[in-house]
């Protein structure tokens, strides 16, 4: 499915691992090296999404290939833009294309030069989390998060086209993608009107949405992403004493949806540290309700053997990036009964549809 149309541009000075010697070639300022991109899952269409503000970070190197680490050499990466490096690409509405224009943009050699360029990108652009090609987020309190749906994509060795037109690039996901649904069982709670978030920290509603390891180790507080290589890391487990926060946006009920009554859909982005001990501890959600009178910590264990998941849902292969793992919550006074799938990385938010 076709993510959006890119334009993508250049980058600065810096050493990496190999050497190399090209002679001088002049930029083609009349021909800017424009992409199209996609992505490797099935994802529905951002081009009709995107609003002014979605950003792609790029590099780009005259070399046959992008370098697979930082290091000591002579290679440049500067690509006629003195001192840029890690450049911003900014989606444009109107022409529908993610484009940078000045003295940052990216253009073809001369027509007739040989020189071959690569280029490794990757969504959401970050100025300040960006040191050496690797990317370093904070993953523990996204409840207030821009989308941390890390992709990446290189293109190696591509020649000037004549014409000048798109090349493809291909997006892949380096995160799983948690989306909850947290609905009430319209009796002992919600009742008649269903749940939200609560407003102003008072009031009747969800405090808080956590997550966390169901082992002793979880999921990567700090998610590192190689943008040389596209190869993720991480450090620091989040566990029971180091929750991870999630976003929770109220939901308006209805048929075909998680609930006929209002309801809360939570959004995580996750990166797996111990895929065995997840297969056997799963994850845990912390549902903080206030009913209006004392709040009360609702906790549900999502691994085998629990609830009606099976198969990937109940992490039979642990966490598989690119895959969303859909849940809902049914929350009632007794506890929390839940249900989910795994399906493919899709801009589609919520659970699973019809419990109620």
């Amino acid at each position: 499915m076709i993510l959006a149309a890119a334009a993508v541009a250049a980058v600065g000075c810096t050493k990496i691992s190999y050497e190399t010697e090209q002679a001088p070639v002049m930029p083609d300022v009349t021909a800017p090296v424009v992409f199209g991109a996609q992505t490797n899952v099935d994802v529905q269409s951002k081009v009709t999404q995107m609003e002014d503000g979605y950003v792609l970070g790029v590099y780009a190197f005259k070399n046959a290939t992008v370098p697979t680490s930082n290091g000591a050499g002579a290679a440049d990466n500067a690509l006629w833009v003195a001192g840029k490096k890690n450049v911003q690409y900014t989606w444009d509405d109107v022409n529908s294309v993610f484009s940078e224009e000045g003295t940052s943009t990216l253009f073809w050699p001369a027509k007739g030069e040989s020189t071959q360029l690569s280029f490794a990108c990757y969504f959401p652009y970050s100025a300040s989390a960006v040191s050496d090609y690797t990317l370093t987020q904070d993953l523990s309190n996204q409840s207030a998060a821009p989308d941390y749906a890390f992709a990446w994509a290189k293109a190696e060795g591509v020649e000037r086209p004549d014409p000048v037109s798109a090349h493809e690039l291909t997006f892949d996901y380096k995160v799983a993608k948690l989306s909850l649904s947290i609905i009430a069982d319209g009796t002992t709670i919600g009742s008649g009107t269903g749940i939200k978030m609560q407003e102003g920290g008072r009031g009747a509603g969800v405090v808080s949405v956590k997550v966390y390891g169901g082992g002793s180790d979880g999921f990567y507080k700090t998610y590192s992403l190689d943008l040389l290589t596209g190869t993720p890391s991480g450090t620091t487990n989040l566990t029971q004493g180091a929750p991870m926060t999630l976003k929770g946006v109220n939901q308006v009920g209805a048929a075909g949806k998680p609930s006929t009554l209002a309801y809360v859909d939570a959004i995580g982005y996750i990166c797996p540290s111990d895929d065995a001990n997840l297969k056997s501890g799963g994850i845990v959600v912390a549902i903080e309700y206030n009913d209006g009178v004392s709040t009360q910590i609702y906790t549900a264990e999502l691994k085998n053997g629990t609830g009606s998941l099976s198969g990937d849902a109940a992490f039979e292969n642990g966490i598989v990036a690119a895959k969303n793992y859909k849940y809902t919550l049914k929350l009632g006074k007794t506890g929390i009964t839940f249900t989910g799938q795994v399906n493919d990385w899709t801009d589609v938010e919520g659970g699973e549809v019809d419990l109620q």
